[in-house]
């Protein structure tokens, strides 16, 4: 047993942190020991020194003598001994209370802010009429998404979270660096420290806030650490130590949107910067830098960065005297719209093409054209659709009408004008039935060489039928003949038609192109057909005028013929020339909305005023 009294006896009486049944306890700066009960140790309690293990060697030291101590029984029982162990223990506290084991940082962040020597809810300045110089710096992070009222809510870096609300959500880098000439220290007396990091709660920092964040509480946008000191003894400026506040910030703020040009639109959000409760004479801001960093920045597929630049302005306000110095920071972002040009505009362009080529729809096997309206209705509807997919995109705005809205009002419009006059065109085909022949004026509008050569030729049945009747006479239809037929006109009926064409194939060798060939041919074949069923006409003339009563039927058959031809052809003529200025309207309004961002220059103005 005796043994283990030894090993008690020396556990109690070595232990640099129990005394005389005393215990040692440390928080924060302080060493305390719980209630004494003798004044042997008084002394040391008053001290409050700090423990550490600056110097090394002689702890391990003390710990080896003690290692042996213990393994040599027969030493322990020495009274000698007991007396040399309490005295080594009493010399390594002595050593304990003067500070030897203490690290230089440890006693440097101790010192400086000591409460009986710093204060943090104190102006950094000895002359406290003086104001305090912050310079500020930020970087931005990442950009997202833009998210609308229809789209589920996305928790990113950047997006706009509800463009019905016009708020921008950011993920920034800032940092703030200024003087607390309280702060300072001699590095030679700290092996030479120059720089420390301590908690940011425990110095002044300025109360720096987003004057227009829609989050009023500071800690739910804000992830402040701790806070950089750099000695400013190497400085002959004398302005004390440096202080580093570096800490990352999800900002929330209002950002009205321009969405005039929407897919093309730019936004300017501006990010407005300054102390609370301090003004120019206490707290004075500066950009460290006219432009905010994006190295850092992560690619982003919807938003491209333009600009983001800081703006320095000095603003009075009636409730002080001194004025306040504000950032304004401008966040100039461009979208991308590569993907509201292959979602919307694309299909909505194929689907308006299609809607207006119903004025190409030929007739239906009831010789009517209801079709045309049908489809011209459910391209309607269709329309509608997409147009509330677009309003779902854009926020809730009477100010102005974005470039898709135009765009698909005049898409709509489109549709609906060339609807009705899908109906009037079926009102004009549908006179056929009343056998009215059309007017001259009319007739000559839709009967001349240019509409002939631009859009539509009328049929043969109808210009033999006008020929017939005298609406046209034979030399003015000769008149719009080849000339090469009108060559062989005489001979016409004295020559087979293969003798015939091979006299003309033979007179267009001075052609040089053979499509001009071909055409001309083609041309000549068809008005050669016409002349030739003339001629048989005006044989055949004779023959019927001997039965007068089959001759007025003939007669009366024609002319239903020649008034439904008449108007068949004067509709066609509408749905052609309908066609393709409705075609070309569509396409102008296309290739202009592709490439608008080129064509086009769109400039965004600050939202707020500056100096």
């Amino acid at each position: 047993m005796f043994p283990y009294i030894i090993l008690s006896i020396l556990i109690r009486f070595c232990s640099p942190m129990a005394v005389g049944g005393k215990v040692l306890e440390k928080y924060g700066k302080q060493v305390q020991l719980s209630p004494p009960t003798t004044s042997s140790y008084q002394e040391w309690f008053d001290s409050n020194r700090v423990h550490s293990t600056r110097n090394d060697t002689t702890v391990e030291d003390f710990k080896t003598q003690l290692r042996r101590s213990l393994e040599n029984t027969t030493a322990a029982r020495n009274s000698t001994f007991m007396q040399e162990l309490v005295e080594e223990r009493q010399r390594y506290l002595e050593k304990l209370n003067e500070g030897q084991f203490i690290n230089d940082q440890r006693r440097l962040v101790e010192e400086l802010l000591d409460p009986n020597f710093y204060e943090k809810t104190v102006h950094p300045r000895r002359d406290y009429t003086r104001p305090t110089r912050v310079n500020l710096s930020m970087s931005l992070y990442q950009i997202l998404d833009v998210v609308s009222l229809s789209s589920p809510k996305k928790f990113l870096q950047l997006h706009f979270q509800d463009e019905h609300m016009q708020s921008i959500e950011v993920n920034v880098w800032m940092v703030q660096h200024w003087y607390d000439e309280f702060l300072d220290w001699n590095p030679v007396d700290y092996g030479m420290i120059n720089r420390t990091i301590v908690p940011y709660h425990q110095i002044w920092i300025p109360d720096t806030y987003l004057y227009n964040s829609e989050e009023l509480e500071q800690k739910k946008t804000e992830s402040l650490m701790n806070a950089q000191l750099e000695t400013g003894h190497w400085n002959q400026k004398n302005n004390g130590a440096k202080v580093q506040l570096m800490f990352p910030a999800i900002y929330k703020l209002s950002c009205r949107m321009d969405v005039r040009w929407f897919p093309y639109d730019r936004q300017n959000c501006t990010f407005i910067i300054s102390s609370w409760t301090h003004d120019k004479q206490t707290i004075d801001y500066w950009p460290l830098s006219s432009t905010v960093n994006l190295g850092n920045m992560a690619r982003n597929d919807e938003w491209e960065v333009i600009s983001f630049e800081f703006v320095r302005v000095e603003e009075s306000f009636k409730c002080c005297a001194a004025p306040w110095v504000m950032l304004y920071a401008h966040l100039v972002i461009r979208r991308k719209p590569l993907y509201y040009m292959i979602n919307l505009v694309i299909p909505t362009s194929i689907i308006t093409i299609v809607a207006v080529t119903g004025f190409f729809t030929p007739t239906s096997s009831s010789s009517e054209r209801d079709e045309k309206l049908y489809l011209g209705i459910n391209t309607l509807l269709t329309m509608s659709v997409m147009m509330l997919m677009v309003c779902n995109q854009m926020p809730s705005t009477s100010t102005y009408v974005p470039l898709m809205s135009w765009y698909y009002i005049g898409i709509i419009m489109v549709i609906v004008v060339g609807t009705f006059l899908a109906t009037g065109v079926l009102a004009i085909h549908g006179q056929k039935h009343y056998n009215k022949p059309i007017s001259d004026r009319i007739r000559r509008l839709i009967y001349n060489p240019v509409v002939e050569f631009f859009i539509l030729s009328p049929p043969t049945s109808l210009i033999d039928l006008w020929t017939e009747f005298g609406v046209i006479s034979e030399q003015r239809h000769s008149t719009n003949l080849d000339p090469l037929l009108i060559q062989h006109m005489d001979p016409i009926s004295s020559k087979d038609p293969q003798h015939f064409f091979g006299s003309i194939s033979s007179q267009m060798c001075d052609l040089q192109s053979t499509y001009s060939y071909t055409a001309r041919l083609a041309t000549i074949t068809r008005q050669y057909t016409q002349h030739a069923k003339m001629k048989a006409l005006r044989k055949n003339q004779y023959r019927m005028s001997m039965d007068t009563s089959q001759a007025r039927s003939v007669k009366k058959q024609k002319m239903q013929r020649r008034c439904s031809l008449e108007w068949e052809f004067l509709a066609n003529v509408l749905d052609r020339i309908l066609l393709t200025v409705f075609c070309g309207f569509t396409f102008a309004v296309f290739l202009i909305l592709i490439g608008f961002d080129s064509i086009f220059t769109v400039h965004t103005k600050p939202q707020y005023k500056t100096m």
